[in-house]
């Protein structure tokens, strides 16, 4: 190899060696914008009561799987459904897997925070009870069955972002447990996520007025509050237990973001099917958040 030849190879070689070095250093600097659609959907478990009044799990399933695809969410905190009601749903939604644990009266519901593998990947996972002793499966103060919060910790396929995803369902009948649930979430997000950015969904049983609202509050932002753009939708989220039509009440679903996350948008969707049914007792909840 003459003189001139070996000098064409050593600087292609230097070359190479100086992009894959860049890219390592893009890959650990990562400063690239990523958005996804979050959202919360208590999708109502599958009780005799349903069925018998045409409600049932097998007519809900599919409108409800179309929507959460006709809508583009790519993670999404459900609560109330059970393992037969995840796997249904993992059947009729291709490149989604979740992540939950069972609760409430005989462990029948699940908290799962169900996510599109193409996108994201599980780097950890946990739960905690809403009780006096939250590392161990308990009831809380004047509740009547357990209440949890599951916790996910994601990487953003192809990046170095990693955020946490916090799911929650608070007890719904009784005011202690409520009221206690909310300063107990707070403190467990900070203990958990250590300052990584986090996205905190579900149904909480409350109204945005309550004190364990506001305790929540101090701790991470509403995206009803923070969105760029005009609210979309009605206000209100829940039905009532085991109402399928009419009025919409309360707004008691939530999505709440650390200050990494800019909310873009929200909404409330509102879809129905057939003689203007909702899919589910609840309506969900939306944003699309970037960071």
């Amino acid at each position: 190899m003459n003189k001139f030849k070996l000098i064409i190879v050593v600087m292609l070689v230097t070359l190479t060696s100086c992009s894959a070095h860049t890219d390592e250093l893009q890959m650990a600097h990562d400063t690239t914008t990523r958005s996804f659609r979050v959202a919360s959907y208590n999708i109502r478990y599958n009780p005799p009561s349903d069925e018998e009044s045409g409600n049932g799990w097998d007519v809900r399933k599919g409108p409800l799987s179309e929507l959460i695809l006709r809508h583009r969410f790519d993670l999404v905190a459900t609560q109330e459904g059970d393992e037969g009601q995840l796997a249904n749903l993992m059947e009729l939604l291709p490149g989604f897997d979740y992540v939950g644990f069972p609760y409430g009266g005989n462990d029948m519901h699940l908290c799962a925070t169900l996510y599109k593998k193409d996108l994201f990947s599980v780097i950890d996972k946990g739960v905690f009870w809403f009780s006096e002793t939250p590392e161990v499966p308990s009831i809380g103060w004047d509740a009547t069955d357990r209440r949890i919060c599951t916790w996910t910790k994601f990487n953003v396929k192809g990046t170095e972002k990693e955020f946490y995803v916090f799911n929650v369902h608070f007890y719904w009948r009784l005011e202690i447990a409520k009221k206690e649930s909310g300063p107990l979430l707070a403190k467990k997000i900070k203990e958990i996520s250590n300052g990584t950015p986090v996205i905190v969904m579900g149904d909480f049983n409350s109204t945005e007025n309550t004190s364990q609202i506001k305790a929540i509050k101090e701790t991470v932002m509403d995206a009803f509050d923070v969105t760029q753009s005009p609210r979309e939708g009605v206000i209100g989220t829940n039905l009532g237990g085991g109402v399928f039509q009419g009025n919409v009440k309360n707004r008691i679903d939530y999505i709440f973001v650390s200050s990494e996350f800019t909310v873009e948008d929200y909404k409330v969707i509102s879809d129905t099917y057939g003689t203007g049914k909702y899919p589910s007792d609840h309506l969900p909840v939306t944003s699309m958040v970037s960071f």
